[in-house]
Parts: structure tokens; C-alpha cells; sequence
């Protein structure tokens, strides 16, 4: 019988609940702490059964686990990366908006390095990462990222000091920078952004386009591509995740697949 591959996770908000609901009854993987706010608590113990429930780094290093989960946030993320890592654990993370800072992708890299564990990048919330690598390969010389979305799922977002989301009636275009500003302004909000920048060009090349538009009431993530072999699109629309109507269940089956088979787009 093989052994289950002992988990832990950062975030049960409306993504990490879904994760973990997805990995829950699955022999091959033995939860052996969460780290989570207390009011999650119930919702832990109701998916997951009475684990330990931490609140540090080190909290999560003494359940030694396989492999830690994180759906936090960026704060969280840079909290306990580099811990983690430098303990030998492997590190599954959606937040990767925090690599467009390049001292913090130091860090990161540094602490896997140091510990000889991975930090792996699931696909999250958009398709097409395996083309953008290739085309990479390829010679690949411009990369946008677009989303649009109705402008109430911009709100609770920096969106909100950019256009008064309440009037908008035609499609706006508030948003065009490259992803380094993009991650940093927006941070969870474009973690997409930074995954594509890693698979890609560089967060200083990567142009990121985001549009309030009626006419698009889900996330709608395009990317467009040219390379030396020629132009490329890919578009992909969400729906959202049962918790959290701001959050893409995309990015949760993404994480629960790269748990699951060990694969994901990248790894540092």
C-alpha cells in the first residue's frame, strides 16, 4: 500500500475550501495541518476531520508535511515561502504575484535551493501556458494579457480608485501597464499575470489590459501572443467558485490536478 503523501494548507477561503474538498477523500494524500483563520475553523473540521490548525511558519514545519498548499494571499505567501522551503518542504502556490518583486523571487529561489525543495506554479485561472513556453522557444516578442469582467468584480479592488465602477455603462479600459505593476497594484487580483510572466517574457514585458464591460459577466482572461513563427489567441471565460463568487473554480481544480499528479506549469 503506498504511502499517503502527507499535505498542509494556507487558505480556506472560497478557493482553499473547494481544494480541499477536492483532496479530502483521496487515499494518496493524509492532511496533517491547516493554517487558517479562526472562524474557517468549523469549515476545516467538517471537510478535513480535527487537524491541527497552526498560525506560523513553524507551526506548519513541525507537522512535517510532504507538501504545503498555499490559496492565502501574498502576505501570506511571503510569510512562509521561504521558511518552508528552507525546511525542505515542497510548495504548491497561487499567490505568485509576489515573484514580480525580484528581491522576493531571490528569497524564494534561494530558500528552495538551500533546502532542496520546489516551489510549483499550477496553471490557476487561465489555459495556454504550455503555447506561451513554447512559443518562447520560439521567439516570442509580444505577450498581452487582458481581462474583462463586469465592473461589480472589480469591486473590493484598486479598480475602485481607477473608475467609478458604479457609472460605467459603455466598456473601459482602466488598466495598461506591464505585469510587474500590474502584480504589485493588483496583487491577487493578477496572479495570472505573473504566472504568464514566468512562462514568458519577463514581468517587464508582458503588457497587462484590464476592462470594466457589461458584456462580460464572468472573468474572461485573453491572451495574446506574437512570435516569430506567428500570432496567437487564446481566450478562456470562468465561472466562479461555489464560496466565493469573486474567485475562479478554475483556479481550484487547478490546484487540486497539480496536487494530485504532481504537475503543474512551472517550477522554481
Amino acid at each position: 500500500m503506498t504511502t499517503p503523501l502527507k499535505v498542509a494548507q494556507i487558505g480556506f477561503g472560497g478557493i482553499g475550501l473547494t481544494v480541499a474538498e477536492m483532496l479530502a477523500n483521496d487515499e494518496d494524500f493524509k492532511y496533517v495541518a491547516a493554517a487558517a483563520r479562526p472562524h474557517h475553523a468549523d469549515s476545516i473540521y467538517d471537510i478535513l476531520g480535527h487537524i491541527p490548525l497552526v498560525d506560523s511558519p513553524n507551526g506548519i514545519i513541525a507537522a512535517k508535511p510532504d507538501l504545503l498548499i498555499e490559496c492565502a494571499s501574498h502576505e501570506a505567501l511571503r510569510d512562509y515561502a521561504a521558511p518552508v522551503l528552507n525546511a525542505g518542504i515542497d510548495l504548491i502556490a497561487v499567490s505568485v504575484g509576489v515573484l514580480a518583486d525580484q528581491n522576493e523571487r531571490l528569497l524564494i529561489i534561494a530558500a528552495a535551493e538551500n533546502g532542496g525543495s520546489s516551489l510549483q506554479i499550477p496553471a490557476g485561472a487561465i489555459g495556454g501556458l504550455d503555447v506561451v513556453s513554447a512559443a518562447k522557444q520560439a521567439g516570442l516578442e509580444e505577450i498581452t494579457y487582458i481581462t474583462r469582467k463586469a465592473p461589480e468584480l472589480w469591486k473590493g479592488s484598486p479598480a475602485e480608485d481607477m473608475i467609478d465602477l458604479e457609472t460605467v455603462t459603455d466598456p473601459v479600459l482602466f488598466f495598461d501597464e506591464n505585469a510587474a505593476k500590474g502584480a504589485s497594484i493588483f496583487e491577487e487580483k493578477l496572479n495570472v499575470t505573473a504566472t504568464l510572466a514566468l512562462a514568458g517574457i519577463g514581468f517587464e514585458r508582458t503588457r497587462v489590459n484590464l476592462w470594466a464591460d457589461h458584456d462580460y459577466p464572468h472573468s474572461t482572461h485573453i491572451i495574446e501572443l506574437k512570435a516569430m513563427t506567428g500570432t496567437m489567441r487564446i481566450e478562456l471565460a470562468n465561472t466562479v467558485a461555489p464560496a466565493n463568487e469573486k474567485s475562479s473554480w478554475l483556479t481550484a481544480a487547478s490546484i487540486a490536478r497539480a496536487v494530485k499528479n504532481r504537475s503543474f506549469v512551472l517550477k522554481i
